[in-house]
């Protein structure tokens, strides 16, 4: 029987090795995670995250909690990363896919404020991985080699568990991929499609200029919350801009992110839903209240992109 101990990794593939023997476009080979629209899905684990118990091995999900912990020290590309990560393992646990695992093996240290990390051994796992249940605090358990149960609806389940806990609903899993000429990551996949949908030209919606063409004829823009999810905002459509990387910046980090903010919400948003101006000048308010917190310049990133 393969004990943890037997799964540390002996060799350092490269990360195209690995794609490539799955079948999968590299698209940055400092990425956590890649699918494909078939349903192959990769993930990069560290074996000390990895535990065992009654002859199961397993890790936790735990992608998403990293990034809200290390918001305000990671760099933008490790935050994206991280909710990539966390995305796939969801994604996987909905649709009752396997996951590849390549286990990494290295060291992890903090220089400063700031958490990094050296591969020093990197190896894909021969058997298949599967986000199999939630633990009691919510974590999705990934066990080596052992299917959900048959029957066994984890997006139902996590319908019931939101409704219970009073949290908004899980997004329902995606069966497809939109093609658009604007390519933008997010959380929610809805929300995704929507604003894809929106700026589907590929153009700046606040300041009208075309994004930088990508490899796969894209053209980049980055999605952003205009109250961040964690000042009140909501992932909604009605509170996601699409945006170039400068404006994004900008928003952020600019000496007049505030103003910013309110052309935001007036001058674009509200254009586009003239019907909501309630909603906006709800908005307004929250926004007043983040140019008055002295917290505020700490808190405004909230959706992190990799460009």
């Amino acid at each position: 029987m393969t004990t943890l101990k037997d799964l540390k990794p002996t060799k350092k593939q490269n990360v195209e090795e690995i794609t490539d023997e799955l079948g999968l476009k590299m698209t940055n080979k400092y990425d956590w995670c890649f699918s494909n629209e078939s349903g192959t899905y990769l993930i990069f684990e560290w074996h000390d995250d990895m535990l065992e118990k009654e002859g199961e091995i397993y890790f936790l999900d735990q992608a998403s909690d990293w990034a809200e912990k290390n918001r305000s020290t990671a760099l933008t590309v490790q935050i994206n990363r991280a909710y990539a990560v966390a995305s796939v393992i969801l994604q996987a646990y909905y649709t009752k896919a396997p996951l590849n695992v390549a286990i990494i093996e290295g060291v992890r240290r903090v220089v400063g404020l700031r958490e990094t990390s050296e591969a020093h051994l990197r190896e894909l796992d021969s058997q298949k991985w599967y986000p199999h249940h939630r633990d009691e605090n919510g974590h999705i358990v990934v066990i080596r080699g052992k299917p959900q149960a048959e029957g066994f609806d984890a997006y139902a389940v996590d319908q019931r568990r939101a409704k219970l806990t009073g949290s908004p609903p899980p997004p329902p899993p995606s069966k497809t991929v939109e093609l658009t000429r604007t390519a933008i990551y997010e959380r929610d996949p809805q929300v995704v499609r929507d604003v894809k949908r929106r700026a589907a030209s590929g153009c700046c919606e606040f300041c009208g200029k075309l994004g930088f063409p990508t490899p796969q004829g894209t053209y980049y823009l980055e999605a952003h919350h205009v109250i961040p999810l964690n000042l009140g905002g909501s992932d909604a459509v009605k509170n996601v801009i699409a945006i170039c990387a400068d404006d994004h910046r900008r928003a952020h980090f600019g000496a007049d992110r505030h103003e910013l903010r309110d052309e935001m919400i007036w001058k674009v948003l509200h254009k586009l839903y003239p019907d909501d101006t309630e909603y906006f000048e709800d908005l307004d308010v929250k926004s007043i209240e983040i140019t008055k917190s002295e917290k505020a310049p700490g808190k405004l990133e909230d959706v992190r992109m990799d460009s």
